[in-house]
């Protein structure tokens, strides 16, 4: 039996472990606590964040995901953001989700979304 592709997913918000809207990432794996490459800045907006372009490096979450669950996670992530690549500290690339607008929402003042709700 051949298992089914997978991806690796950085997540930096209400999707990672114990926040709000963990259970979306369905039978995603968690590997390990990680940093992207410096190259990004978070925004919230409706008490949610937005990864945009920047010059932070920003902590989060690396899981393992079927690619089958994709058009799941990309519903529920809405039109407001974009699955796109991006380059971790640790030169591993993953699948994430991105603000369409950069300029959305407030400047969050840290690399880490710590939700406080």
């Amino acid at each position: 039996m051949t298992e089914a592709p997978s991806c690796l997913l950085f997540v930096y918000g209400s999707l990672k472990r114990g926040q709000s809207n963990h259970q979306e990432l369905g039978s995603a794996v968690f590997i390990c606590e990680v940093r992207t490459a410096p190259q990004f800045a978070l925004r919230v907006r409706g008490g949610f964040p937005l990864l945009v372009s920047g010059e932070q490096s920003i902590r989060g979450e690396l899981f393992t995901l079927p690619t089958t669950q994709l058009p799941a996670l990309d519903a529920f992530e809405g039109q407001d953001y974009r699955r796109c690549e991006i380059e971790l500290r640790d030169h591993r690339c993953a699948i994430t989700y991105m603000a369409r607008d950069p300029s959305d929402g407030v400047a969050y003042p840290g690399d880490e979304w710590l939700d406080s709700q």
